[in-house]
């Protein structure tokens, strides 16, 4: 698709490209000028009108969940003939997965990142998943360059465009795959046009990188093969040769050397990969929720090397691993560090509490221990949701007294009555004689009767007048009940807490970033005092003579700091040919700098400033967290106390509520 083609977006308002950010064999990225937040992707040919009504559905099922975790089409691009030839989409921020997971890459990469970020990368990447499987979708297309992460460890998953998506009862195929993350049952398939994905096929794939990310790089089924010949990773998926699991060395198979043993993980853990690369999967693996409690569990779960405070490990391998492995190959798979703290997770359960409490008792601070802090938090019962109250009419109610009295006397009456009416046919068969006083005698009997009964109405009115009454009181009585079960303040205290323990778990990245912005500020000054070094009045630039530079002076344009597009905009007749040349004799000089370490240090009493905003940052934190148990603990019994309150008096007033029912309906 030309670029130069009119494009609109689906509300028919014309979208204007910047830069090209990258090109791939389907389509290429571009910016899109006055939406910082979004880029456009454009097909180089022409879509068919299936992948064109696959765009179209996407757009319209894109939700909030969806767009934390992917970047998932936002609008639809129209060309000529309002035909689809590309979407909007988020930016993409982060970098590709494998860039974490490779030991190499990781220091370069992602410097302060530790074992315990590895860990929530791989929760988060579990809730990127669970978000696309709500929806309905699979993903489908599994493979390294679909996944970014960030330096919060959050997820990012791009070429949504090959998700197999549900819209209503229309299916839009995932048309391909990577062998080497696809489950035993694909390995093989040539094509994979009309093959249905499912969410089983996806939580292999799930597995498989959520492995790499726990083992460094390592994948699950690539190991040592003591059969004959070869045994590439495809063949292994297909036979169920799993390198670690328990049945490895009846598969013929071991972890390669120098491999961290599965042993040294959580037995949760262990049991979930077992289960997602046995033969039994087929029918069924575990999905991402359950990755996501358990790696929630062995986050929380971390210990924190006595030798090496860059080192986190899980306390179910009794000591630290990469101690050994670092020993073993030469080589360094975390920077080490003089705490325990460690970039944490923007999002996600747990996180390196451990080392992070460790690190405190180590350093002969105050002893504050997140983890078992944040337990007692977590322990702290949440309010009963509020419950559905039966309909009073539904329970069985007896009559009141009042009630059952005239009811018992309108029976007797109306026997009477009967009686009567026997008698005088009694009389007017046997003594005809005497059927005139008859009856007269049967007339004032049942006038009397007649008289006796006219209670009904008053009582029955009185009745309906209670029932109203108690309607009202028990509309009023569920309101109460509804409004003193909402959780509003505990959710509120809740996510207040779980800030703060994300702001305490980022002190280290927080004082890692104002220590940077100090070199940074420091290596600006180099480059502004480098720069001012270099005069205008000395430099050799043809067509920039003395007059000119007499008027840039004029505009204290004297220096290469000064030289910049807005300052020359703002020079009378200076040209965009003499602009272009003034800056591209900066950038010259730019490129020339060098950076002098020694020169550049940063003050130690700026340093001084940064340590101190970050203790002080610290205790607060500490404070807030230490009472969140007792503080949420209250407002969660007072919401009880209001609901019990509620409860017993709406028990009372539904029984009165059916009684008088049931009287109104008696009467």
């Amino acid at each position: 698709m030309k670029k130069a083609e009119r494009i609109v977006n689906g509300s028919g308002g014309q979208v204007v490209f910047g830069q090209e950010l990258g090109r791939g064999g389907e389509g290429s990225v571009y910016e899109v000028v006055g939406r910082s937040d979004l880029v456009a992707k454009l097909y180089h040919k022409p879509l068919p009108k299936e992948k064109q009504e696959k765009i179209e559905a996407m757009v319209r099922l894109k939700t909030e969940r969806l767009l934390r975790f992917t970047v998932w089409p936002v609008d639809v691009l129209l060309g000529a003939g309002r035909k689809v030839v590309g979407f909007l989409m988020p930016v993409l921020k982060g970098q590709e997965i494998h860039k974490l997971y490779g030991p190499k890459t990781r220091l370069a990469e992602f410097p302060q990142a530790g074992y315990s970020f590895l860990v929530h990368t791989a929760a988060n990447l579990a809730r990127a998943f669970a978000a696309v499987h709500e929806e309905g979708h699979v993903v489908g297309d599994i493979n390294h360059s679909n996944f970014y992460v960030t330096e919060q460890a959050t997820i990012l998953m791009l070429d949504c465009d090959s998700f197999q998506v549900q819209s209503g009862s229309t299916r839009f195929g995932c048309d391909v795959g990577i062998p080497m993350y696809m489950p035993p049952e694909l390995q093989g398939v040539r094509t994979f046009r009309g093959v249905i994905r499912t969410r089983n096929h996806d939580n292999f794939g799930l597995a498989v990188f959520l492995f790499m990310l726990l083992f460094m790089g390592r994948h699950p089924f690539a190991g040592k093969y003591s059969g004959s010949g070869d045994m590439p990773i495809e063949r292994a998926i297909r036979e169920f040769r799993f390198a670690y699991g328990p049945s490895a060395a009846a598969r013929q198979m071991q972890p390669p050397p120098g491999a961290l043993p599965l042993t040294v993980l959580p037995p949760k853990v262990q049991q979930l990969f077992a289960r997602a690369f046995s033969q039994e999967s087929m029918s069924g693996r575990p999905g991402a929720e359950e990755w996501i409690a358990a790696l929630q569990e062995m986050s929380g779960a971390l210990a924190l090397c006595p030798r090496n405070a860059g080192h986190q490990y899980p306390m179910q391998a009794g000591s630290c691993p990469w101690c050994a492995m670092e020993s073993a190959t030469g080589g360094l798979l975390f920077h080490p560090t003089d705490s325990g703290r460690r970039t944490a997770p923007a999002t996600g359960g747990a996180s390196a509490d451990a080392g992070r409490a460790a690190s405190a008792e180590a350093a002969g601070g105050s002893g504050f221990q997140l983890p078992g802090i944040w337990a007692q938090i977590q322990r702290v019962p949440a309010p009963a949701p509020a419950r559905t109250f039966p309909e009073p009419a539904s329970l069985p109610a007896q009559l009141s007294a009042p009630v059952a009295v005239y009811l018992r006397r309108r029976r007797l009456r109306a026997g009477l009555s009967l009686t009567s009416l026997v008698a005088a046919a009694g009389v007017w068969i046997f003594l005809p004689g005497y059927w005139l006083l008859t009856i007269g005698a049967l007339a004032g009997l049942n006038l009397l009767l007649l008289a006796a009964g006219k209670g009904r109405r008053k009582l029955r009115s009185a009745r309906a007048e209670e029932r109203d009454r108690l309607r009202a009181k028990w509309d009023e009585v569920c309101r109460r009940y509804a409004e003193a079960s909402g959780s509003g303040a505990y959710g509120a205290k809740l996510r207040e807490l779980e800030q703060a323990k994300r702001e305490y778990l980022d002190l280290e990245s927080f004082r890692a970033a104002e220590l940077r912005r100090l070199e940074e500020r420091q290596r600006g000054l180099q480059v502004q005092t480098y720069l001012r070094r270099n005069r205008l009045e000395h430099a050799q630039l043809d067509g920039i003579g003395p007059g000119r530079r007499a008027t840039l002076a004029l505009f204290g344009i004297e220096t290469a700091w000064e030289v910049d597009a807005v300052r020359l905009a703002r020079v009378p007749g200076f040209g965009p040919a003499n602009t272009r040349l003034l800056l591209a004799w900066r950038d010259r000089l730019e490129r020339r700098f060098a950076f002098d370490p020694s020169a550049g240090r940063v003050p130690r009493s700026e340093i001084l400033v940064v340590e101190r905003a970050v203790e002080a940052r610290t205790r607060d934190l500490e404070r807030r967290l230490a009472a969140g148990a007792t503080e949420l603990a209250r407002i969660s019994s007072d919401i009880r106390a209001r609901q019990e309150a509620a409860l017993r008096e709406a028990g009372g007033t539904a029984l009165e509520l059916a009684q008088a029912e049931h009287d109104v309906e008696a009467l």
